[in-house]
């Protein structure tokens, strides 16, 4: 897969995992935490995979699920997030993300996530 991976999530701690799991990778990632850099990435183009931490607010990711898929090429759209909060998951799913995960599954594949 060529392209950035772009993950939307609040959590900088879990973000510094992914950062350098993807430069072992050779992957280029980037962390979006609110619109303005999520509408900038959009623009920017050039995006293969976006990966959305459920659980963070600060972005409306789902709603911007429509735009991602409408671009050409359209990324791959992968949402991860608590286990527990079933209407977020089918939110997700019904917004066009395919896989939706719990957290315990991403953090197991993670790898196979960014490669």
């Amino acid at each position: 897969m060529n392209g950035k991976i772009l993950f939307v999530s609040n959590d900088v701690f879990f973000w510094a995992r992914v950062q350098g799991l993807a430069k072992t990778l050779g992957r280029d990632a980037v962390r979006v935490g609110d619109e303005a850099t999520m509408d900038a990435a959009f623009r920017a183009g050039g995006v293969a995979r976006v990966i959305v931490d459920l659980g963070s607010r600060s972005v409306d990711a789902l709603a911007w699920a429509a735009r991602w898929r409408g671009s050409s090429p359209a990324p791959q759209l992968i949402a991860f997030g608590s286990h527990v909060d079933e209407a977020a998951f089918a939110a997700a799913r019904d917004a066009g993300f395919d896989p939706v995960m719990p957290n315990s599954r991403f953090n197991r594949s993670l790898a196979e996530w960014l490669s």
